[in-house]
């Protein structure tokens, strides 16, 4: 049996911490309340997983990314993590290959969040 990578298992966890954010979003009635306080709420767990997640990625790469390149990922993801899949990538089709994937990524996320807050708002 082969070891999961440290990177994929944050992004398991990433996963984990979602749908424990959606269903506690779901079951208090904040996501609905206070959709400001909820995202604020979501933001924090995700900019530290993106962080832990760049620098395990660059570190099984063997190449540590230039000093604030993880960080500015982390802190301006929307335009951040692109930026630092299309710096650390050694080709443009690698880099748009990794930058397709972290995209399908943020859409498996979005609906493990949502969907897990329409089960809390079920179980309410």
């Amino acid at each position: 049996m082969t070891a999961i990578r440290r990177s994929r298992r944050i992004l398991i966890a990433w996963l984990i911490a979602y749908a424990a954010l959606g269903l506690l979003g779901g079951i208090t009635g904040i996501s609905q309340r206070d959709e400001q306080a909820f995202s604020f709420i979501a933001g924090v767990p995700t900019m530290v997983f993106i962080y832990l997640w760049c620098r395990a990625e660059s570190l099984e790469r063997g190449a540590l990314p230039r000093s604030g390149l993880t960080m500015f990922a982390a802190l301006v993801a929307p335009l951040g993590v692109p930026f630092y899949l299309w710096r650390t990538r050694p080709t443009a089709g690698a880099a748009l290959k990794a930058i397709g994937w972290s995209l399908g990524f943020y859409l498996l996320a979005s609906v493990v969040i949502g969907g897990a807050e329409a089960l809390g708002m079920a179980l309410r």
